[in-house]
C-alpha cells in the first residue's frame, strides 16, 4: 500500500492545491506537517498539470510540490511557451523528472527527450516517473554524468539537501557520501545516437555546467542553434573555481545569442549582458538571435 499523509496535511493540501489565493498557503502547509508524527519517506504526487510524480518526501521542494502541485512555476511557464510538438530536447540534470516529464508532455509523439541523471537512487525514481506518465516512449534515460572528457568521476551526495543537489564538487562539506560515477561527453552521445538536430536544452548540474558545455561543442555546430535554459549560480560554480560570467563568455564565443535572466518572482525575462564577479547569478534563457520565439 502506498504511503500517505494524515488527515490534516491532506485537508491543508485540498485548500492549497485548489484555492486561487496564494498568500499564506505554504505557512499553512508547513504547520500541518508539524502536527504529523510520521512523514512518509516517499510520496506520489499529482501535479496541477495532470502529471504523476514520486518524490523523496524529505525537503522543502517536495513539500512545495505536494501542497501546490507545481515546482519552479515561472521557469516551467517559460519552457511551456518554448517547447512545441516534434521538438528534440535535452534535460541535463534530470533529477526525479519534473522537467523531463514536462518535456515528454510537450514534445508529443514525434518529439524526443534525452534525460541525464547520474545518481542511481534518483535515476530509479526518474525512471518510474517517466513510465507513470503518458508518452514515455519518446524519452531516452541515461544514468551517467556529462562533462568535457570521458571516464569516471566522484559524485558527492549531501543527505541534508534536496534531491538534485548531488555534485562533482564537495563545496568543502564533510557530511557527504561519495561514489564513483561514469561520465561521458555530450559530443560522443550525439554522435553515437546520430542526433543532428536539437531544439531545446535545459542544464542544471550543480556547478558543472561549464565543463559539460566544453564537451558539448556539437550543439553549437548544428545548422540551427537550440534554445538553452541554464543555471548560472555563484553558489555552485565557485565549487569548481569559476564564475557564472564564465558560462556567458563561453556562449558568446560559440554562438550568436541573446541572454535573459529569469526573474523567478514574476516570470519576467530581464536582458542580460554580463554578470559581475560578486553577482549570485540566475537561471538564464539563451535564445539564438535568428530564432523567433512566440509568447516568451
Amino acid at each position: 500500500m502506498a504511503e500517505q499523509l494524515g488527515i490534516l496535511p491532506r485537508l491543508a493540501r485540498f485548500y492549497t492545491f485548489n484555492s486561487p489565493i496564494r498568500k499564506g498557503k505554504y505557512r499553512l502547509a508547513l504547520a500541518s506537517l508539524r502536527l504529523e508524527e510520521h512523514l512518509p519517506k516517499r510520496l506520489r504526487i499529482e501535479t496541477i498539470d495532470g502529471r504523476s510524480l514520486k518524490t523523496n518526501f524529505n525537503n522543502d521542494s517536495a513539500y512545495f510540490l505536494y501542497f501546490l502541485g507545481e515546482y519552479e512555476p515561472e521557469i516551467t511557464k517559460i519552457i511551456r511557451s518554448i517547447v512545441k510538438p516534434g521538438f528534440v530536447c535535452f534535460d541535463i540534470g534530470g533529477n526525479i523528472g519534473w522537467y523531463t516529464t514536462l518535456l515528454q508532455q510537450l514534445v508529443g509523439k514525434n518529439g524526443q527527450v534525452h534525460s541525464f541523471e547520474p545518481i542511481p537512487a534518483t535515476f530509479e525514481i526518474l525512471q518510474e516517473n517517466v513510465k507513470s506518465n503518458a508518452n514515455s516512449e519518446v524519452v531516452k534515460l541515461n544514468n551517467f554524468a556529462l562533462s568535457e572528457s570521458e571516464g569516471v568521476v566522484l559524485m558527492n551526495v549531501f543527505d541534508d539537501l534536496p534531491d538534485g543537489h548531488a555534485s562533482m564538487a564537495d563545496f568543502g562539506r564533510s557530511e557527504k557520501r561519495t561514489f564513483e560515477c561514469p561520465v561521458r561527453t555530450l559530443n560522443s552521445y550525439m554522435e553515437q545516437n546520430a542526433i543532428d538536430s536539437v531544439d531545446f536544452v535545459k542544464i542544471d548540474i550543480e556547478g558543472a555546467e561549464l565543463m559539460m558545455l566544453k564537451g558539448a561543442t556539437r550543439l553549437f555546430e548544428l545548422e540551427q542553434l537550440p534554445v538553452f535554459e541554464i543555471e548560472m549560480a555563484l553558489d555552485t560554480t565557485r565549487g569548481f573555481g569559476y564564475l557564472p560570467n564564465d558560462i556567458l563568455e563561453f556562449f558568446k564565443a560559440h554562438g550568436d545569442f541573446e541572454y535573459f535572466a529569469i526573474n523567478e518572482e514574476n516570470g519576467k525575462l530581464e536582458p542580460l549582458k554580463s554578470f559581475r564577479n560578486e553577482d549570485r547569478g540566475a537561471n538564464v534563457l539563451c535564445i539564438p538571435v535568428k530564432k523567433q520565439l512566440r509568447s516568451v
